[in-house]
């Protein structure tokens, strides 16, 4: 691989400026920067479920993480959205004289069906069997590298393929950071509608600026919400920093790169950069 490569996961959820950041993107591309972007898609689902009359439901996990849950219906729900969000986010990029290409399906991504997820409803353990959800196992690498070396940046949705050839749905979050380790990437930076990790969610001013991932059980009982699924994007990365910043300020990518939000440093990785 050759050049410096980033990865950014702009959130897909209510109140995620995609102007901005597209505008903030597009600029550090042109000055040669080679960028993948992975995009999430929670907000465009719920919004085409709603309009279809499909009632949105979660899965909680034991351990509080929070996820989709998928049937047959809302597969396709989801990746019809999917592929909206895509489409948009390509185009716009297009539009700012940006070599970009959606890919909306199950292209680089591969997944492992989760065929039986342990859940709480009502406080109560329950096996659910017919969710269209999977873990990562992997992503085409050799890909997303041709892409980025004849100049093309990829923009990825969440949506993988399975071992029996399924679509499904996986955390975007998880997904750029397992393209952020597949390419040896300098940094992946989360973009959402929070300033970043909070001491306390009501006071924007409780912003956690930076710490080690190897201080990372020390901050995780600190994160609600997404925010969880962040922290375990951190950790899976192994890139030499991790940023989790507001995709709402004045040139986004810019802010988060020189301080904005918080930094989640590997310093192992900082050591064999230096050599």
């Amino acid at each position: 691989m050759t050049g410096t490569t980033h990865v950014l996961k702009l959130g897909g959820g209510a109140g995620v400026d995609h102007t901005r950041t597209l505008r903030n993107l597009a600029q550090r591309i042109q000055r040669g920067e080679r960028w993948v972007l992975v995009h999430g898609t929670s907000a465009a689902a719920n919004d085409l479920a709603q309009q279809v009359g499909y009632t949105v439901q979660t899965i909680t996990s034991p351990g509080g993480h929070t996820s989709r849950y998928t049937d047959a219906r809302m597969i396709e729900i989801y990746c019809a959205a999917a592929a909206s969000v895509n489409q948009r986010l390509t185009a716009e990029l297009a539009g700012l004289g940006v070599r970009a290409v959606g890919l909306a399906g199950p292209t680089v991504i591969s997944a492992r069906r989760k065929e039986a997820i342990r859940a709480l409803r009502n406080g109560r353990p329950v096996l659910v069997r017919d969710d269209f959800s999977g873990a990562i196992t992997g992503v085409d690498g050799d890909v997303l590298e041709h892409l980025l070396e004849s100049g093309v940046t990829p923009v990825i949705a969440p949506v993988a393929l399975g071992a029996a050839f399924e679509r499904l749905n996986v955390d975007g979050d998880l997904v750029a950071a397992t393209i952020a380790r597949a390419l040896d990437a300098d940094t992946l930076t989360i973009l959402s509608n929070v300033p970043g990790l909070l001491r306390d969610v009501d006071d924007p001013g409780s912003l956690v600026a930076q710490f080690g991932l190897n201080e990372l059980a020390r901050y995780e009982p600190l994160a609600q919400g997404r925010m969880k699924k962040k922290l375990l994007a951190a950790q899976a990365a192994g890139v030499a920093r991790v940023i989790l910043a507001d995709s709402r300020l004045d040139d986004p990518i810019d802010a988060a790169l020189a301080g904005a939000g918080t930094h989640i440093v590997n310093e192992v990785r900082h050591v064999e950069h230096a050599f």
